[in-house]
């Protein structure tokens, strides 16, 4: 289902060893790491794995993609396998060429922090923080806050299964850590979250949940109730979100930048993506109680899970589940807010959960046909 009359061609693809669920592409889009989730139906545990692949990019012979490394566990795992993958995301203060540092969250409710060494050619894990007291609850995603590439502080927002979202603080210049979590839970499972970059969102964070409610804390206050919520924007759990970045500019990888600094993208199992303006007057937010103004919606035939930036500040890479994927272009001023530029379902014969865009390359998998494809808009 699309509005355009064709598909984007795909430059190349290939089968995962297990069902993929996560990816991102480094700066220069050579390198795709993926994050697995694999279900044993005799025993129910979850395993997971990295699996790295070199992308080859020449003007002059057709992409290719190779698994060139496949991580099954870490130090302390022994021979198992580690717990399923729900999300990685790289670290892009910290991204060089010669290190790519990245995070991973987990189906036991850890979090596991990783660094590719393109000098070794191999994933090396330096650390392991157990977020959860309970190991059966799973972290569905993560999110990194956006920092300047000398910032010492590492903030991490990860949410869980049981409803609950929990703060990250990890001090690099010391190594302490600090786990705080949301008092004011999710009613069912927390999907999804997103730190806001500038204005009045500056030091706060967005999460949304299978309760089809959105949520919004302040640091600066605690984490022991939300300072807004609201359940009436969408009609099923909520599970993306998307905010402005810190400026026009952009800042590590973060370009979306359209509308105004109160505004909010959410998507939904409802398969609608929804542009809210969340201005009562000036700068005030509307309460929890009211709906907030909805600029415009679109139903992409498909729950909208991921919204992930690209390299235009109007367009995203929207990954709709059972309807593959999409760029989406968002006119904040225009009677009709979004508009599709490319699609893609070919190949995607499953439900499409992970995306990427870097260096004009577009990566998207889907779970259950094991299917990792690159292509470009």
């Amino acid at each position: 289902m699309s509005d355009l009359d064709h598909e984007t061609a795909v430059l190349a693809s290939v089968k995962t060893k297990y069902p993929p669920c996560c990816l991102q592409l480094n700066a220069s889009a050579s390198i795709v790491l993926v994050g697995t989730y694999d279900l044993h139906k005799e025993t129910g545990k979850r395993y997971g794995t990295i699996e790295r692949y070199d992308l080859t990019n020449n003007p002059e012979e057709s992409m290719k993609v190779e698994l060139l490394e496949e991580i099954l566990n870490t130090d302390d795992c022994g021979d198992e396998k580690m717990s399923a993958i729900l999300d990685l995301k790289i670290i892009r203060q910290f991204e060089s060429d010669e290190m790519i540092s990245f995070v991973t969250c987990h189906s036991t409710g850890c979090l596991n922090f990783w660094v590719f060494d393109s000098t070794k050619d191999k994933i090396i894990h330096k650390n392991n923080i157990q977020v959860t007291e309970d190991d059966s609850v799973l972290l569905t995603s993560l999110q990194i806050k956006n920092t300047k590439q000398d910032s010492s502080i590492l903030q991490i927002v990860c949410t869980a299964t049981d409803g609950s979202a929990a703060l990250v603080t990890i001090n690099n210049g010391n190594g302490d850590e600090n786990i705080e979590f949301m008092e004011d839970q999710h009613q069912l499972e927390c999907w999804t979250a997103e730190f806001g970059d500038g204005g009045c969102f500056e030091n706060c964070f967005f999460t949304g949940g299978d309760d089809a409610t959105i949520k919004l804390f302040d640091s600066r206050a605690g984490l022991d109730s939300a300072v807004w919520s609201n359940s009436r924007i969408h009609d099923a759990g909520v599970v993306s979100l998307k905010t402005n970045a810190f400026n026009s500019k952009g800042l590590n990888g973060k370009t979306y930048y359209a509308g105004n600094e109160n505004s909010l993208l959410s998507g939904s199992y409802d398969d609608t993506i929804q542009l809210n303006d969340l201005r009562m007057m000036g700068s005030q937010i509307y309460p929890g109680s009211i709906k907030p103004i909805n600029k415009d919606s679109k139903n992409l035939g498909g729950g909208v899970w991921r919204l992930i930036d690209t390299e235009e500040p109007d367009e995203l890479l929207v990954c709709c589940m059972y309807n593959g994927a999409k760029i989406v272009k968002i006119d904040y001023d225009s009677d009709e807010v979004f508009t599709e530029k490319n699609y893609i379902k070919q190949g995607h014969d499953s439900m499409c959960y992970g995306g990427d865009y870097r260096n004009k390359v577009a990566a998207t998998c889907s779970f259950y046909d094991n299917s990792l494809q690159i292509w470009k808009k």
